[in-house]
């Protein structure tokens, strides 16, 4: 979310602080309101250019913006968790990424580390995406996005 200050603290120090905190433009009052208005539009415009590229891997289409999955062309809806979860494994281009990992990075810092969480979502998404399955399981170590997917190894747990 892009950020605007509008304050009437006008002094180099006082922008180079608003700057510092993370805003992405600054306009001191009193200003115009057609300035505003074109400001806002180039904000707006910087957002549009700085979304998060989709990423397609093994017949799979994640378009983080949008929040939607694709496999082989056909939409595939996908919880909060579960669209979470194969992000973060689309992230790792095929490397192999660890329950704990998963985790920390798609359940808040409230999850129980030894829940069984990551399994179930887990086995979950990959009914959701079908056969082949996509996920594949690294005994021991953790989940990849299988770029060669196969047929459907054992009962497909985690």
């Amino acid at each position: 979310m892009p950020i605007l200050m509008l304050t009437a603290a006008d002094r180099l120090d006082d922008k180079a602080s608003g700057f510092g905190l993370g805003a992405d433009d600054y306009l001191t009052k009193p200003f115009e309101l057609r300035e505003l208005v074109l400001r806002l539009r180039a904000l707006d415009r910087r957002r549009a250019h700085n979304r998060p590229p989709v990423r397609e891997i093994a017949g799979l289409r994640l378009d983080p913006f949008r929040r939607e999955v694709y496999r082989d062309g056909q939409y595939v809806a996908l919880t909060r968790k579960q669209f979470a979860v194969l992000e973060v494994l689309v992230g790792a281009d095929g490397g192999v990424v660890s329950a704990e990992e998963l985790l920390e990075r798609a359940w808040d810092e409230n999850a129980d580390p030894f829940t069984n969480a990551v399994r179930i979502t887990v086995s979950a998404l990959r009914k959701r995406l079908g056969e082949p399955w996509v996920i594949a399981t690294v005994p021991g170590v953790g989940y990849r996005i299988d770029d060669q997917p196969t047929a459907r190894e054992g009962d497909g747990r985690g």
